[in-house]
């Protein structure tokens, strides 16, 4: 049976709605097939088909492009963001979205309180991108991190659906999350110094090294295929070529890599010193005689009948305090 092929355009409202809010308008044009004899399409069903298509088509990074992510948890320190090739100081409470940037400086550190209900603790000398972070309702469905360099802790908050995924990319590893608590740290590469806020950075490869506290761990190297699964109480370390040593770590471990990656980090300010009350100490009086001397007394009129001035000679005692404390009950 013959086949026609009718091909119709959008109105130029359509395609200017498609182009507004950052959507980017992938096509103008649609064919709509029928079997001749059959039932035509009006054109105006066809505009409205055309219309939604090309919605449906449009690329996921523009999906994933300013989305709400999560809220800045606390800054202590010097820590910035780079939107929009705009970079600023973020704040406490701050609004964090898909394709932010955080960049932290020798004394700066934040925690990120993400809106699945996983958080994002960063260390000093740290930049990391939040590629994306797409949630299904109010749970994860699509996060993707990328730490150039310093160190970052993710506690990932459980993901509830089979196609859900989480992973942080450095220079040297790809590290796919199941529900986990871990810590990432990687050195900052020669390459970059004196330009860390650039937008467009690409550092030399640098080993990665990560340490699982709970969860699973998938471990990919970018040098090399396979994958090593990482269980909770062991670390791996990703070299520059791709090989991946695992071995359990230990206390020092911990606190060398995770140090200032947690709550207690925030740092709290010290309390007001405590007023202390104003107690009233009793005291006891107890007389004593001490011989002060004499007071010089001149008359002026003279004593018993004489009518020259007289000097008197009076002796004077005091009786001074002796001042016991007693101790307040």
């Amino acid at each position: 049976m013959p086949v026609g092929m009718h091909v119709v355009e959008l109105p130029g409202s359509l395609q200017a709605l498609c182009a507004s809010g950052g959507l980017r308008y992938t096509f103008i044009r649609v064919a709509a097939v029928w079997v001749e004899g059959g039932m035509m399409f009006s054109r105006k069903l066809l505009i409205i088909v055309s219309f939604v298509m090309a919605l449906l088509t449009l690329p996921s990074a523009a999906s994933a492009a300013n989305f709400v992510a999560g809220k800045v948890a606390y800054v202590s320190g010097s820590v910035s963001v780079l939107r929009d090739d705009t970079l600023m100081p973020l704040e406490p409470n701050a609004t964090i979205y898909s394709a932010d940037i955080i960049l932290t400086g020798n004394d700066g550190r934040t925690k990120l309180a993400m809106n699945d209900g996983s958080s994002i603790y960063i260390g000093r000398n740290s930049r990391i991108s939040i590629e994306d972070y797409t949630l299904s309702h109010t749970s994860l469905f699509r996060g993707v991190m990328n730490l150039l360099w310093g160190k970052a802790r993710f506690v990932v908050a459980h993901l509830n659906s089979g196609n859900a995924s989480f992973s942080v990319r450095t220079s040297t590893a790809v590290l796919g999350v199941r529900g986990t608590n871990f810590i990432v740290s990687v050195d900052m590469p020669g390459n970059v110094a004196g330009k860390p806020a650039a937008r467009q950075v690409t550092p030399e490869p640098m080993p990665t090294t990560v340490l699982l506290q709970d969860g699973m761990l998938s471990v990919k190297a970018v040098a090399k295929r396979g994958e090593t699964l990482l269980n909770a109480g062991r670390m791996a370390v990703v070299s520059k070529t791709g090989d991946i040593t695992v071995r359990p770590f230990s206390r020092e471990d911990l606190d060398l890599f995770g140090s200032g990656l947690s709550d207690a980090a925030a740092g709290t300010v010290a309390p007001p010193a405590p007023i202390q009350p104003k107690v009233t100490v009793p005291v006891v009086v107890q007389p004593a005689t001490v011989q002060m001397g004499t007071v010089v007394i001149q008359t002026r009129g003279g004593v018993t009948g004489q009518t020259a001035p007289t000097t008197i000679q009076v002796p004077v005692s005091v009786q001074p305090p002796v001042i016991t404390q007693v101790p307040a009950n």
